[in-house]
């Protein structure tokens, strides 16, 4: 009996290992992400911006938050991408509830059918071919 309580024991412990080092990968990938973010961060001096007095100056340092921003969405792209993490855009496809959320009903006039996905205010995720979080959608009702 004491015997078989052990092997749970191992088990249990085997399959928490298991689920921390599957975590603990995805969590390392994702520090690239954080660097990104916090070497924006310190270039974004919010004291400098508002003492800049021309326009070139401001427009020169908007750009290059723009770009800061863009490189770490690629970055975390990347990142998800090697988790078999993708994103979806499912405008024009026919509503299925099992990977769209129907948020409004859009009745003008709509160069998409009735039924089917006309706007979506937040893309879909999906894990290999397992939803990760539906995409909220916009669905046409003439």
């Amino acid at each position: 009996m004491a015997e078989n309580d052990n092997t749970v024991k191992r088990y249990r412990k085997q399959i928490e290992d298991g689920k921390q080092f599957a975590i603990s990968k995805f969590a390392k990938e994702l520090l690239d992400v954080r660097d990104s973010l916090e070497l924006a961060l310190k270039h974004c001096d919010v004291e400098k911006i508002e003492g800049l007095e021309k326009i070139d100056e401001v427009k020169e340092q908007y750009k290059n938050i723009c770009k800061g921003q863009e490189m770490t969405s690629e970055v975390m792209d990347k990142i998800l991408s090697k988790f078999d993490v993708t994103q979806f855009d499912p405008i024009g496809e026919k509503f299925d509830p099992n990977i769209h959320e129907a948020v409004f009903v859009i009745s003008a006039e709509c160069e998409h059918p009735n039924d089917h996905v006309g706007n979506v205010m937040q893309s879909g995720w999906k894990i290999g071919d397992r939803v990760l979080r539906a995409a909220k959608v916009g669905i046409v009702k003439k």
